[in-house]
């Protein structure tokens, strides 16, 4: 490359660089996960999958009908740890508009220079894998938990032992698999009995469970974590995978304060009677561009998030209806620690609750504001936008003054429709 790279900015030399890889036969990509937007470096097509593959990196569950049914866990994996800004590497297949099923090899990894940015490739390896078939060669999973940063470990239920763990697990909590038989009761002694039978039934019947654990730390406090635990079978043997992400702290107040609601929001706010109401409050209070106010209930332990909206888009949407909380708004905001989360066009995004949710209903863009309790995600209001890049960062602070006025009087309405949304 005869160009100097010294004083380019990044996205120049992103274009450099796939200006040079073009003739690789891959699809190169970037995501940005705050934005929730992805970006092709490369234009490289896979016969068969010529229009599927984008869909399929932006979308986890449009995925559904061009999957092996076996494979489909495994892309879920790389979704997760997109998510997560976690290396990935996973295959997988996938069945081609011309008949044919190929194998997919997908690699991933966070941007070194862009901190909220992941990098990844998508590569046709049918003939390596059939290769590899041929020869009956596996690879173990126990050697995978080295590539994590986090606290990974596996254990063998059978004998309730751990198989495997990372750098960061035995540091953090002492798990050794050459000396320590592991006790699954001391080691979630922390949570509730009743906690513990639901993530075991939930493993049982679904195989995965994410959610907030507390585990004893190697200095014997309580550490509580969010965890994702999958349920796998090899060998003849039932084992279970525990990742694990501290919790993040309480949040603290930023240097300048959005500008106050006018009068007349609070005002409107003490008068409604309900949570619909509200949010048709702050729909009329808007500038104009909002054409649809959605407030989001966060059950990390559940795994799972309530919406109620307000807006023609949103006239379908049931009051508290349930989606899971892996893939929301809500795990951007504390994976990241965000004050509020602006995607300015759906269509580019990768997050599955947009394609679940504000997609279909016809939602273009949309900025959301956090509530926290004790350092706790607990709500998230969304201002939706059939129109695409409706919103810009200045407006965050408008919105956010809005935000505040609703938090201020939110628990005198929002206690029944918890407990409504429990019983879901």
């Amino acid at each position: 490359m005869a160009e100097s790279f010294a004083g380019l900015p990044y996205d120049r030399l992103l274009r450099l660089l796939s200006s040079d890889i073009g003739t690789v036969p891959a699809l190169v990509w970037r995501a940005d996960l705050v934005k929730n937007e992805i970006s092709f470096l490369t234009d490289h097509a896979i016969p068969g999958l010529e229009e599927e593959i984008p869909r399929l990196l932006q979308d986890q569950t449009g995925g559904d009908a061009i999957l092996a049914a076996q494979d489909r866990a495994a892309f879920a994996r790389f979704h997760e740890r997109l998510r997560q800004r976690q290396p990935v590497s996973e295959v997988f297949r996938a069945h081609g508009s011309d008949g044919l099923m190929r194998w997919l090899y997908i690699l991933g990894m966070p941007d070194p220079e862009m901190t909220f940015c992941y990098l990844g490739l998508l590569a046709d390896c049918t003939g390596l894998a059939n290769g590899i078939l041929q020869r009956g060669s596996e690879t173990g999973l126990a050697a995978h938990v080295e590539l994590f940063d986090n606290p990974v470990f596996m254990v063998d239920l059978s004998t309730r032992r751990i198989s495997a763990a990372n750098r960061a697990a035995r540091h953090a909590f002492g798990l050794d698999p050459e000396t320590a038989a592991l006790d699954l009761g001391h080691l979630f002694a922390a949570n509730s009995d009743a906690y513990l039978r639901d993530i075991y039934e939930r493993l049982l019947f679904s195989r995965a469970w994410n959610g907030l654990l507390t585990l004893h730390a190697a200095d014997g406090r309580p550490q509580v974590c969010m965890a994702r635990v999958r349920a796998y079978d090899r060998d003849g043997g039932h084992h279970l995978w525990i990742s694990l992400s501290p919790r993040p702290l309480p949040r603290e107040d930023g240097p300048a304060a959005p500008p106050p609601p006018a009068p007349a929001v609070a005002e409107d706010l003490f008068r409604a009677a309900d949570l619909r109401g509200m949010l048709e409050v702050l729909l009329t209070h808007q500038a104009g561009r909002v054409d649809a106010v959605m407030l989001s209930q966060i059950f990390i332990r559940e795994g799972r998030v309530a919406v109620t909206g307000v807006g023609r888009p949103f006239e379908s949407v049931a009051e508290a209806d349930s989606h899971p909380y892996p893939g929301s708004i809500a795990e951007n905001i504390v994976l990241f620690d965000l004050d509020h989360v602006l995607v300015a066009d759906t269509t580019k995004s990768i997050k599955p609750i947009d394609w679940a949710l504000f997609i279909p209903k016809g939602i273009r863009s949309y900025v959301a504001l956090p509530c926290f309790v004790g350092g706790i995600l607990r709500e998230v209001v969304i201002f939706c936008s059939t129109a695409p890049h409706a919103f810009d960062d200045p407006d965050v602070p408008v919105f956010a003054g809005l935000a505040n006025a609703l938090w201020a009087e939110l628990p005198r309405v929002l206690e029944g429709l918890r407990e409504t949304s429990a019983e879901l």
